[in-house]
């Protein structure tokens, strides 16, 4: 769907880029994330989503965003909503690889305690915006929950969103009626329908290893140190 806006000449916000190097737009999402579901501070308006969103005209309702659905709704009454429709079993499967799967990987995890600069606050803003939004903290809380809050989240959006501003969409319907509904030229291209799934695994390999690497660089030379130490102690003691 981001993809489609684009082409519309509509930059959309997308869960992708809290995996560039934007750490200011990372920390203020965790700051987003913290006021509104612990208590850290007043939830944000549109003050803030003007400076968190900057120059993107969209916003794509994934992680870590979907949780702000009703205050953006709220924080811009003038904007379209679309809603896709996706079959919720399809949505369950990719949700439970591409976000559950990595949050709870054990190897993810490793990464996310050793590179504390660069994977640890993306991992913190996905972590804390299921905990916060959907009350998941383990693999088994997704699989009880999701569907459920999958359900709900549409729910509230039927409901906060008055019927001229909102197009129950699905992605099979193409360009016709997203760009009737936006007031676009229909493209001469073909409405894309990108394996997100594919790029996500590879990206998402990448960072981790790179973490990875990362991480054991800072980590190794205080170990080699307290070997050291360690091995110095003992032959002193004998």
């Amino acid at each position: 769907m981001s993809s489609a806006l684009e082409t519309l000449g509509i930059p959309c916000w997308h869960s992708f880029h809290l995996l560039t190097t934007h750490f200011g737009d990372n920390e203020m999402w965790q700051d987003a994330i913290d006021r509104k579901f612990f208590g850290k501070g007043e939830p944000f308006g549109r003050e803030e989503f003007d400076q968190l969103l900057h120059s993107f005209g969209a916003v794509s309702s994934d992680t870590p965003a979907i949780a702000f659905a009703d205050d953006l709704i709220a924080a811009y009454p003038e904007a379209k909503v679309v809603l896709v429709e996706r079959d919720i079993d399809k949505w369950y499967e990719s949700y439970m690889h591409a976000i559950i799967g990595n949050m709870f990987n054990p190897f993810a995890t490793l990464v996310y305690h050793l590179d504390r600069a660069y994977i640890h606050p993306i991992g913190k803003v996905q972590k804390s915006v299921v905990a916060g939004w959907a009350g998941i903290r383990s693999r088994r809380d997704a699989e009880l929950k999701a569907r459920d809050k999958y359900r709900q989240h549409y729910a509230m959006v039927r409901r906060l969103t008055p019927p001229e501003r909102l197009l129950e969409f699905k992605l099979e319907d193409g360009w016709d009626p997203l760009c009737k509904f936006l007031g676009k030229e229909v493209p001469k291209s073909e409405f894309p329908r990108l394996n997100e799934k594919s790029w996500f695994d590879e990206k998402s390999s990448l960072l981790l290893r790179e973490g990875l690497r990362k991480g054991l660089v800072k980590v190794v030379p205080w170990a080699v140190a307290l070997a050291g130490m360690l091995l110095a102690w003992f032959k002193y003691l004998r």
